[in-house]
């Protein structure tokens, strides 16, 4: 029995979704709208099987969930239900997998592993190097304010030394007016006693002319 024109254009619209998620395009807002279509066409393709179990039923439905996983769209209470039982079916051997037939979403879903393992990759790498750069720079900063500190030392230990030197100029320049004015003083004695007993010639001088 042929394809149905519905699940034939099904299949293109998984294509290009699959394909624009292998491209890095999930930023694309007609995504949101694809998702959807595919949702319906899904449904009515069901409708025209017998089983709703039949494999490529599920074969579309894993697609379809891998491309809302890589895109980042939550998943319904169908969808995780359906997906842990076709893991568990996988797991303990249910499905009988025709080994001639090659799976038509198996490489896409390796595609989209393999984007999501890139990408986890990518963000680790950008962390590492984050991490790598804030060390860098707090290196740097912890050199610049250590040489800072030590500036500011040295800034002190010069102002105390100038602050004791001043100190000891001040004492030394107290004294030394100290010393000068005893000097002074004296001079100004030696020339009182002079102008006096000038003074006391001079009359005694005037006494006898007279």
């Amino acid at each position: 029995m042929g394809l149905s024109r519905q699940e034939v254009n099904l299949r293109r619209l998984l294509a290009k979704c699959e394909l624009m998620v292998k491209n890095n395009q999930k930023e694309d807002e007609r995504f949101g709208k694809y998702v959807n279509s595919l949702e319906d066409m899904l449904q009515e393709v069901r409708s025209t099987y017998e089983s709703s179990n039949n494999e490529t039923l599920q074969n579309y439905q894993k697609r379809i969930t891998a491309i809302k996983i890589a895109v980042g769209i939550s998943l319904n209470q169908f969808e995780m239900e359906n997906d842990s039982q076709l893991t568990r079916n996988e797991l303990l051997g249910v499905r009988h997998r025709n080994i001639t037939k090659p799976n038509v979403g198996e490489g896409d879903l390796d595609s989209v592993i393999n984007y999501h393992e890139e990408r986890q990759k990518k963000i680790t790498d950008d962390m590492v190097s984050i991490a790598k750069t804030l060390k860098e720079q707090s290196q740097l900063a912890n050199t610049i304010i250590k040489k800072d500190t030590e500036v500011v030392g040295r800034a002190t230990q010069l102002t105390e030394q100038n602050f004791d030197k001043l100190g000891v100029e001040s004492v030394k320049l107290t004294e030394h007016s100290k010393k000068a004015w005893k000097c002074w003083m004296w001079v100004l004695l030696v020339i009182v006693m002079v102008v006096f007993i000038n003074m006391v010639l001079f009359m005694k001088v005037m006494k006898k002319r007279q």
